[in-house]
């Protein structure tokens, strides 16, 4: 996989500080997307849908010492 160099641009220090300006005039979509593409890129699915969630990791339990979960009051 080659890099695409024509998706940067030169620009200053000041100008690259300045990426909020940017982000700001996105639509809710164009945040959707870019939130997807990063996600893909942080935990290594890019180009996949999004990973089904394994849920014999978790378990349901209080955060109270003397309150029974759900489960518990069964």
């Amino acid at each position: 996989m080659k890099m695409d160099k024509s998706a940067f641009k030169v620009q200053t220090f000041k100008e690259a500080a300045d990426h909020q300006k940017h982000y700001q005039n996105l639509s809710e979509e164009e945040e959707k997307d870019l939130f997807f593409k990063l996600m893909q890129a942080a935990y290594g699915f890019v180009g996949e849908d999004w990973p089904k969630m394994d849920k014999n990791h978790f378990e349901v339990r209080s955060l109270l010492e003397n309150e029974k979960t759900p489960r518990q009051a069964r």
